[in-house]
């Protein structure tokens, strides 16, 4: 006898769908009820909380993007309220006690991509901790330390989670939209009336901690020009092309008008780097001191002023503050030339030696005063692993022809970014900015990509198949 199926032809009463409506209309009634005793707009912040939260526990690399938005706006500085939350420390402390718990649900151990430039900034870290024992300003030095830590975070999450050539262009691209914006922030409110007069010269200030004065707001910009520049020389895409221009404008205009003498000369240094690497020398030449003629003649007197003070005979009261500072800065490494007179300690050591309470304006007097003897080998061991090993990755693409033209520009962005830094810090105590960890982090991630599709290329030539870039690109 046949047996008889009783499931044939039952209709399922509750599926999936039932399941997920029911939820949503369930939150709402609750939500309902919670508008009665909660503003809504915390409940809106509340919903865009708990989403990212939940993203960010899913996909580490949006907890990362979540992380970069955060680090570069600065919401605590923006709305009081959250400063006490200190959604940066929060958030980066967050994310990557999940990466690496994760990276050692991967791997079994915990591992980061090897590159040399990980060993330098432990270094340097060391370099800090060797400074605090004599430091003229033990507080001043320790909240230099764990700034770097903070720094050391963003470092470690750039390195573990920009793993792919797309990964790395969508990084790039939000670093870049993300200082525009703040760039457009800027420039509205120099014409807003924000502007900082210094005698006849209305100065562009208002950026945030990141760029909180002339100098720091030149800084960036010019460390943005040159990605925004040679993206926009390579993608092929008209649209990308003329995005690329018009963020390269917004960030040398606002260079321009924070009247930085120190600015002006890393663009300058800008400029010398985008002919050196033009293959069409001449042509590019010409470009250049075209720019620079019409760009001049469109300056306001003051601005130029400014700028020709630069080549002046007489020193003026900000230049020769300056080189009074050096002089001192130098005094002070003799008097303790090992570990220096502590990180973010200058000021202080100054006051207590010569009377005057004033910064180094320089990144290379910053660090012989404040780290000495062994913060100036850390620091040129550093400089030295991030222009070799961007130049390596450069000269490996063109040499094995690998599929990742995408990140030549990038490492022609850094090398000429970190040239500016280094022109701009003759007049600017530098020596720990972001902007140079954020440069070491996507170098040593770009050397990681580089180098996977180098072996993977290898393993194929060795194997006697031909190349196929699809397949080349699945190992990474």
């Amino acid at each position: 006898m046949a047996e008889i199926n009783l499931n044939s032809g039952a209709r399922q009463l509750i599926t999936n769908r039932h399941l997920l409506w029911s939820g949503l209309v369930f939150l709402a009634l609750v939500f309902g009820v919670l508008t009665a005793f909660v503003k809504p707009m915390m409940l809106v912040v509340g919903i865009i909380g708990i989403t990212c939260v939940v993203l960010m526990f899913k996909y580490d690399y949006f907890g990362l993007i979540v992380y970069l938005l955060v680090f570069l706006l600065r919401p605590g500085e923006t709305y009081p309220a959250l400063a006490k939350v200190r959604p940066e420390l929060l958030v980066g402390a967050a994310l990557s006690f999940l990466t690496l718990i994760k990276n050692k649900y991967k791997y079994g151990t915990f591992t980061i991509p090897d590159s040399r430039l990980n060993i330098d900034f432990l270094l340097i870290l060391a370099a800090m901790a060797a400074s605090f024992i004599l430091s003229s300003c033990k507080d001043c030095t320790k909240n230099a330390i764990i700034d770097m830590v903070k720094l050391g975070v963003f470092y470690l999450m750039i390195i573990l989670q920009v793993n792919t050539k797309k990964r790395m262009e969508i990084f790039i691209w939000l670093f870049l939209v993300i200082n525009a914006k703040l760039a457009v922030d800027i420039m509205r409110g120099y014409f807003g009336g924000q502007a900082v007069v210094k005698g006849d010269l209305s100065r562009a200030s208002g950026g945030n901690s990141t760029m909180d004065n002339f100098n720091g707001i030149a800084i960036t910009m010019n460390t943005l020009i040159p990605f925004a520049y040679f993206y926009m020389v390579q993608y092929k895409e008209v649209w990308k092309k003329i995005l690329m221009v018009v963020m390269t404008g917004i960030f040398v205009y606002t260079m321009i008008i924070t009247g930085s003498r120190g600015g002006f000369l890393g663009f300058v240094g800008i400029l010398g780097c985008i002919w050196w690497f033009s293959k069409k020398k001449l042509a590019m030449g010409i470009v250049i001191l075209m720019i620079l003629v019409v760009g001049w003649s469109f300056l306001g007197d003051a601005t130029k002023e400014r700028y020709r003070s630069i080549f002046a005979d007489e020193l003026d009261e900000s230049s020769q503050g300056r080189i009074n500072s050096w002089m001192d800065g130098l005094a002070l490494f003799a008097l303790r030339p090992i570990a220096g007179v502590g990180a973010g300690a200058f000021a202080t050591a100054r006051m207590e030696n010569f009377g005057i309470f004033l910064s180094p304006h320089s990144l290379y007097i910053q660090v012989i005063a404040e780290l000495g003897l062994f913060g100036i080998i850390v620091y040129f061991m550093f400089f030295r692993d991030i222009f070799r090993l961007n130049m390596r990755n450069v000269r490996d693409i063109r040499r094995y022809g690998l599929p990742a033209e995408e990140l030549s520009p990038l490492s022609k962005g850094i090398v000429v970014s970190a040239i500016s830094l280094l022109i701009t810090g003759l007049f600017a105590h530098s020596a720990y900015r972001y902007t140079w960890y954020f440069l070491a982090g996507i170098t040593a991630a770009s050397q990681h990509i580089v180098d996977n599709l180098r072996v993977a290329k290898e393993a194929g030539a060795i194997a006697g198949r031909p190349h196929n870039p699809s397949e080349i690109e699945s190992h990474i």
